[in-house]
């Protein structure tokens, strides 16, 4: 994250991303946790250094904010179904090893 490198903060947020996933898949919180606190740092960034003349990205931020609640609430309801799907494409070894230790 203190890379002056513009590519690696987005891969930086990426892997963000990535950890939220994993967390989902695995039912992890703590992946989820970091990857989001992860995720915000970079929109932190973002806000403070790059756009902190911008009137529109208070805004877009905005809307990102209401689609993650969103998507929560979506999750929530269906945490079930989605992470059965999510499973399912993971080895069958390691689908046995998450079923074993629930």
């Amino acid at each position: 994250m203190r890379s002056d490198s513009e590519i690696n903060k987005v891969l930086y947020f990426g892997i963000n991303l990535l950890m939220i996933g994993v967390g989902a898949t695995l039912s992890r919180r703590v992946f989820a946790v970091f990857g989001g606190l992860g995720a915000a740092g970079y929109l932190g960034y973002l806000a403070h250094h790059v756009f902190k003349d911008s009137l529109v990205f208070p805004f877009a931020l905005t809307l990102i904010g209401l689609g993650v609640i969103y998507l929560g609430i979506l999750w929530q309801r269906h945490e079930a179904v989605i992470s059965l799907r999510l499973r399912s494409k993971l080895p069958l070894a390691l689908q046995e090893l998450i079923t074993n230790r629930h």
